[in-house]
């Protein structure tokens, strides 16, 4: 297996990925739209996020991501991760992948001087939760709110 930066041609691959884990939550997000979010991933080359994807070899097409964005945090008294996206498309499942990229995560966050890392799983996805567990992540009680600008232009 491969983990490393995402290149200009997993653009699409990219997207595909976002969007199959977007239709698993049950939020409408065409391909189309999170070709933006690809390229945005592209273009920041590392500066104010890590993405890192996955591919069984070299010329495979990547087959899972994860996303953390570089932030802020009181909490932590510097700088933090919030881990964004998780992903690994359902063939590819059952191989450790997805404990490879967020330990990939880990093992950057360290190098490079994260004080934390925050992330959020949804309720009942329990493989999730045993991974962030198992991984040391602690649960938060928390309730999360999100306010989405879509809903005033659909106004």
């Amino acid at each position: 297996m491969i983990f490393e930066a995402p290149r200009a041609e997993d653009r699409q691959t990219l997207a595909e990925l976002l969007a199959e884990d977007m239709a698993d939550l049950g939020v409408g997000q065409s391909v189309d739209d999170l070709l933006e979010v690809a390229d945005l991933i592209l273009a920041d080359g590392g500066r104010q996020s890590l993405c890192l994807v996955v591919r069984p070899e070299e010329g495979h097409p990547p087959v899972g991501l994860v996303l953390a964005n570089i932030t802020f945090s009181v909490k932590f008294a510097g700088r933090a991760l919030w881990i964004e996206e998780l992903y690994v498309s359902k063939a590819w499942r059952r191989r450790q992948l997805g404990r490879q990229l967020v330990a990939h995560v880990l093992d950057w966050a360290e190098a490079n001087g994260i004080k934390g890392i925050d992330l959020e799983a949804y309720q009942g996805n329990t493989p999730a939760a045993i991974l962030y567990r198992e991984l040391g992540f602690e649960r938060l009680n928390r309730e999360r709110f999100y306010f989405w600008f879509k809903w005033i232009d659909e106004d």
